[in-house]
């Protein structure tokens, strides 16, 4: 029998929506690969593997990146990143900060890389809540300030996670970069991209998360720890409004950084790095190196608007959020 295509459009149709129904918030929210692209060593960086045992039994991976040439290190940045590949292809993003006197810890959700299980929200912010209960008690860290820095889902899911009441104060300062403000509002704004799944969004937006784990909703607990928000007008993937939305639901103290150029460029433009470098100084978020004077005091105006140069290479498919 020869189907006509309206015919084949609704029977697609209606098996896209079967698998998105039965694969909840997962199947748009995450895009795991396992092979790595390179390690740190390629980039001339000293690391160790780091696997965390999470209470069900799963081992969850990631990479430890001493600071060079601290003694001790100025402070501890945890990367979170977004939502397609792995740790070994956003590494580029914070490959910059053991020069600059951090450590940094790069953490992959479960069934990403090396880490074992499969990725579902809720479920995920446990692994979250993992590095950070591990980096709160690891001795390596010398006391030093803790930094929680997320990008895209991994900025969003930092704000759920941080906004927790057991986390209070739990990192000494939060960077939130290209985040976006609701997990039903991303789902629906990603949805009407496609003029397939568009009329599907009444049915599968509210298999997402609850309103109550939203960045919106938690971010304002973060206080009174220092907060930057930054995020691109620029971004093709997750529209500004959230990025204002969610700078707009936090309290103080908080910062607001506008940048240009595409979805999580900005920290390969030295400008960039210079800028959350000065945001971690400001707000006692370095240890003091040695022979250097102590920071000055924030100035308190509004901050430029920072450009981002060369584009990155976004996955042959999926969103990269």
């Amino acid at each position: 029998r020869v189907q006509t295509p309206m015919a084949m459009v609704l029977r697609l149709s209606a098996a896209l929506l079967l698998s998105l129904l039965l694969a909840g918030c997962s199947k748009l929210f995450f895009y795991p690969m396992s092979p790595w692209v390179q390690n740190p060593e390629n980039q001339g960086l000293q690391y160790e593997d780091i696997v965390l045992i999470h209470p069900r039994g799963m081992r969850i991976h990631g990479w430890w990146l001493p600071a060079a040439n601290e003694t001790p290190a100025r402070g501890t940045v945890y990367f979170l990143h977004g939502n397609a590949q792995n740790i070994s292809t956003h590494l580029a993003n914070v490959q910059w900060l053991p020069a600059r006197g951090y450590n940094v810890f790069l953490l992959d959700y479960r069934g990403y890389g090396l880490s074992e299980g499969k990725p579902r929200l809720p479920d995920v912010f446990d692994d979250v809540q993992l590095g950070l209960d591990w980096l709160r008690h690891a001795e390596r860290t010398d006391g030093a300030p803790l930094v929680v820095f997320g990008q895209s889902l991994g900025a969003s899911m930092a704000a759920s996670v941080l906004g927790e009441e057991a986390n209070a104060e739990a990192a000494d300062c939060v960077i939130l970069e290209a985040a976006f403000a609701s997990y039903r509002d991303i789902t629906s704004d990603v949805m009407k991209r496609s003029w397939l799944l568009w009329p599907l969004r009444w049915m599968v937006v509210p298999t997402m998360p609850d309103r109550a784990w939203d960045p919106e909703v938690r971010v304002a607990d973060i206080a009174p720890t220092p907060l930057l928000v930054m995020h691109s007008v620029d971004d093709p993937v997750i529209p500004y409004a959230h990025g204002e939305r969610l700078y707009a639901a936090a309290a103080q103290p908080k910062t607001f950084q506008k940048l240009r150029g595409g979805h999580t460029e900005s920290t390969r433009d030295p400008a960039v790095q210079q800028r959350l470098v000065d945001f971690m100084q400001d707000n006692d978020c370095a240890a003091e190196a040695p022979g250097q004077e102590a920071a000055s005091e924030p100035s308190g105006e509004e901050p430029p608007e920072l450009p981002v140069p060369a584009p990155i290479p976004t996955p042959d498919s999926g969103y990269r959020f």
